[in-house]
């Protein structure tokens, strides 16, 4: 879409929530379920409801009397949905304040602020990612233009002094074919899930004097949980920095558990028939591995929870991605599935964009027998220059 169309409907948002209105952020694609869930928010809302794509034109929705045992909360809501990469979307709930506060605990971090850059976002705005970065910017009343992330950035301005760019780790090949000038680009921010060393140094060696920050968090969580800010050259892959303050992070049997006071205050997960409240205050197992440098810097070491059933046979798409990222250095893998012809099981499709060294599905094939076996046969292996993407970028 275009960068005015964006614009327009980002402006009717933010236009909203100035107002006091509670907000629904729904996918550009409408699921089954969907007025089921506006429902739910137009119950728990005491204001009036926008419902947006962040597109499009805005549907306002009417407060609805709550049913027997429910309560309106006493401040604007917002709910946006999980990316829906591993089925349908969730729907998350936060309490506006929330959200403001996360924003402002953000903009401090990243010191937005302080920086008189250009600022750029590839992520659709309509995601946990995107939306955070909409809200600490309108916070602190620092510009930023969504952009669509198409081969070679043609709306990417390029008469600006200095550039800061957010991405998720599947934009970096986009990035690399704006063809900025060497010393345009001043910042990357990432977040979205995981940066690999070889995409790092594939910016570095087009940038060297880019500021990194690589961020890790949930949807379900703030979004974002903790943040690593450094020289690009310095990155190591997995290191996802310190906690946000207030933000407690624990590693517990290798796996990352969180505590934080920006969690969402509810869910309407699929079949969106029934309203959960949140966490609250407590602990949550994240899913997500993990470990505690001794400086007290924590790394993200890939998902618990990422098995794929092949043929009768558990695969793990972390251990797959990892084989691929040790034997050839690519820039971005993407190990995702397609249902089988056969009830249950799954093939798993593997993007490749190759690093400086060129790939060849035979020999991604070879190292994953030595892993897998015959599985490895079942593979869709793709070399691709660019990865394929859903609405949520992801």
């Amino acid at each position: 879409m275009s960068v005015t169309d964006r614009s327009t409907a980002l402006t009717a948002y933010r236009a909203a929530v100035a107002e006091g209105w509670s907000t629904l952020v729904r996918p550009p694609t409408v699921y089954d379920g969907l007025d089921v869930v506006v429902a739910h928010l137009a119950r728990r809302s005491g204001p009036p409801l926008l419902v947006t794509d962040l597109t499009g034109p805005p549907r306002p929705v009417a407060s609805l009397a709550p049913r027997e045992g429910e309560t309106r909360c006493d401040e604007p809501l917002l709910g946006f949905h999980t990316s829906g990469s591993t089925g349908r979307p969730t729907c998350v709930v936060y309490r506006r304040s929330v959200v403001d506060a996360h924003a402002r605990a953000i903009a401090e971090r990243l010191r937005l602020d302080e920086d008189d850059a250009t600022w750029v976002a590839l992520p659709p705005p309509g995601f946990a990612y995107g939306l955070s970065i909409v809200h600490s910017h309108a916070i602190t009343e620092v510009p930023v233009t969504f952009l669509d992330a198409e081969w070679g950035l043609p709306d990417l301005p390029r008469d600006v002094e200095r550039l800061a760019v957010y991405l998720l780790p599947q934009h970096v090949p986009v990035l690399l074919s704006a063809n900025l000038p060497r010393r345009a680009l001043g910042r990357v921010l990432v977040a979205g899930g995981r940066l690999s060393g070889a995409a790092a140094r594939a910016i570095a060696e087009r940038f060297p004097h880019v500021e990194l920050t690589n961020m890790y968090g949930q949807a379900e969580l703030g979004p974002r949980l903790t943040t690593w800010t450094g020289p690009i050259g310095e990155f190591v892959e997995g290191t996802v920095g310190t906690p946000l303050p207030g933000v407690d992070l624990q590693v517990r049997d290798g796996e990352f558990h969180a505590r934080t006071p920006y969690a969402m205050a509810a869910s309407v997960p699929a079949p969106y028939g029934v309203l959960r409240e949140g966490p609250g205050t407590g602990f949550v197992a994240t899913r997500d591995r993990g470990s505690e440098l001794p400086d007290g810097t924590l790394r993200h070491e890939g998902r618990a929870d990422h098995v794929l059933n092949v043929a009768g046979t558990k695969i793990d798409a972390q251990v797959v991605r990892g084989l691929i990222e040790g034997a050839f250095a690519p820039i971005v893998v993407r190990v995702d599935a397609r249902p089988a012809r056969v009830g249950g099981d799954v093939v798993p499709v593997i993007q490749i964009v190759p690093g400086e060294g060129a790939v060849a599905r035979g020999a991604v094939r070879r190292v994953l027998h030595a892993e897998i076996g015959s599985v490895a046969a079942l593979c869709d292996i793709r070399i691709v220059d660019r990865l394929e993407v859903g609405e949520s970028g992801k």
